[in-house]
This record gives C-alpha cells, structure tokens and sequence, in this order.
C-alpha cells in the first residue's frame, strides 16, 4: 500500500495525480514555484498591474502558490 502513495515535492495535492500513478509532476509551473523569488517574479510577468510589491508583501507563499495555478493552466488540479 505504501509503494502508491505519491510524495509531491511541494506538498501541493492535485486531484488530477491520484493514488498510484507516478511519472512526470502534472503542475506546468513546477520551477516557478520553488522559491519565493520565483514566485514573485512569475506572477509580476503575468500581471504587474494586480501583483505589485505591496501586494506581493501581504501574501503568503502559499497564496502566492495559489495565485499563480489560478493564472495559469494549473487551475484545473485545485480541489
């Protein structure tokens, strides 16, 4: 039982990676998530006007985490 269960990196669960399956990480954005700085930076390319430095100030990595799979493509693996 132990062999299937899936050990994601960031700690992020996307429903769309179920019990057993192993393989590539589903999330697209997978390197701008591992640092901060990575975060910041991809989410002020995405848009500057919204994601400011006093916005980005106030959030958490973990919301800057969501914001980000919320921008993207990687919406669709939130549950």
């Amino acid at each position: 039982m132990a062999n299937l269960d899936i050990e994601n990196a960031l700690g992020i669960p996307d429903k769309r990676q179920g019990r057993g399956q192993t393989g590539a990480h589903v999330l697209s954005e997978i390197n701008n998530m591992t640092t901060v700085g990575n975060l910041r930076t991809r989410l002020k390319a995405l848009n500057a006007a919204y994601y400011t430095d006093a916005r980005l100030e106030t959030m958490t990595k973990n919301d800057q985490q969501y914001a980000l799979r919320q921008a993207t493509g990687d919406s669709a693996g939130i549950k």
